[in-house]
Formats: C-alpha cells, sequence, structure tokens
C-alpha cells in the first residue's frame, strides 16, 4: 500500500506548476527548520536562507510566518484525503476501507514524522483561526473512519460502539507512530506496528462475521502475492 501511495505523491508532484512547486520547497525547508529548531526561534529569514531564495519570495506566497505554519499542518492532514468514502466502501466492502484508512494513518505518520510531531508542538503558536482551520481538517479524517466504522456495524461485521470515540483512537495511533518513534523504531518495523493496530483497534470489536470476512481479506491478499 506504501508504494501507491508514494506514487500518487510522485504524480502529483510532477503535475504541480512552477509557483506550486517552489511553495512546496518552502513549505518542506519550513516543516525541517520549525522541527529542529522551534517555531519562535525560526525566522523567515532563516526558511530563506536555507532554500535559498529572498525573504521577499516567501512573503510572496505567505503572509507572515503563522500562515506558513499553518500550510505546514495543513500540508500533510490535506495528504489524508482518499477517495469518497461511499466509493471505498462499495468498491472493497467497509472491513477493507476500515483497514486501509487506518494503514494510511501509520504510513502518512511514517513517511512525514516530522509534521506529525511538529503540529502536536505547535498547534497551540497558530491565531485561533488558523488553530480551528486545522481542527476542521482533522474532523475530515475523523469523519471518513466514523463512515467506515458505522457501515461495519450496520453489515454486523463489527460490535456496536463508540464510533465518535473510535475514530480518534485510529487516528491517535498513526500518530503515536511519529510522536514516540523513539521508543518503537528499535523494536518493530512499520508493517508490524500497523499489524498490532489491527490487533488493538480492529480484531476485539469484530463479530463471527466480521473475523470470517476478515480471514477471506487475508487469503485474497495472499493469493495476489
Amino acid at each position: 500500500m506504501s508504494e501507491s501511495i508514494v506514487a500518487v505523491d510522485e504524480a502529483s508532484t510532477e503535475a504541480l506548476t512552477v509557483p506550486e512547486k517552489r511553495r512546496a520547497q518552502i513549505v518542506e525547508t519550513a516543516i525541517r527548520l520549525f522541527s529542529k529548531r522551534g517555531y519562535f526561534q525560526t525566522t523567515i529569514e532563516d526558511i530563506a536562507n536555507a532554500i535559498p531564495v529572498s525573504k521577499g519570495l516567501v512573503y510572496k506566497y505567505f503572509k507572515d510566518k503563522n500562515d506558513l505554519l499553518y500550510y505546514c499542518m495543513q500540508y500533510v492532514l490535506e495528504k489524508y484525503k482518499l477517495e469518497e468514502v461511499p466509493q471505498l466502501i462499495s468498491k472493497i466492502g467497509p472491513l477493507g476501507a476500515l483497514l486501509k484508512v487506518m494503514n494510511i494513518q501509520c504510513i502518512l505518520a511514517q513517511e512525514h514524522m516530522l509534521e506529525v510531531v511538529l503540529a502536536y508542538r505547535s498547534t497551540a503558536d497558530l491565531s485561533q483561526d488558523l488553530a480551528r482551520q486545522i481542527k476542521i481538517l482533522e474532523s475530515k479524517t475523523a469523519r471518513m473512519i466514523r463512515q467506515c466504522l458505522d457501515a461495519c456495524i450496520h453489515q454486523g461485521l463489527m460490535k456496536p460502539l463508540n464510533t465518535d470515540i473510535m475514530a480518534y483512537q485510529f487516528i491517535m495511533y498513526g500518530h503515536t507512530w511519529a510522536l514516540k518513534n523513539w521508543a518503537f523504531r528499535d523494536r518493530y518495523s512499520a508493517d508490524e506496528y500497523m499489524a498490532e493496530g489491527e490487533n488493538i483497534l480492529v480484531k476485539p470489536f469484530l463479530t463471527a462475521s466480521g473475523l470470517t470476512e476478515l480471514a477471506k481479506s487475508r487469503q485474497a491478499e495472499r493469493i495476489l502475492v
């Protein structure tokens, strides 16, 4: 699955215009410096010099440093976008969709550790309006997960549970790979971490029908391999 996500990212990068590529370059540099030095210790001049471009060019794309910090956080949240969940559910079923969403949470945390850590460290540094926008983006991800959970319950694949709370457990599990990577990286691979997430967040809540569906899914994966 990670290969398909990387392929999508590469394809989208190739399709970017020159201004879009420059904006992305500024954001990626800011992420690195904000994560290393801290938001308040990093200046627009530091970011411009690290690229290198003029300060004026940075201000052409971002009105101020707080605006740039917002785009740094938005950068990874926007990558959580999938095709519409109802279409995904119709293609691979609600349980398959739920597992795909969970794996993407972990994969993106693996590929964008700096951004995840920065979001937890610096959301409080955003203006109230921009912080609210970040919360809205995250709530969209939670709603996507909740749709999968609700569909699993409706089809008798999962036992009834509080999908509002469980949706954020899925989000937090993905983020924890980035936030606590220092504790896990020497003991688990990213694939092992994702598999354990399935054991913790999915399997205990499956009905007999859900366990059968999961077994069929795993059998199909082995045939494809």
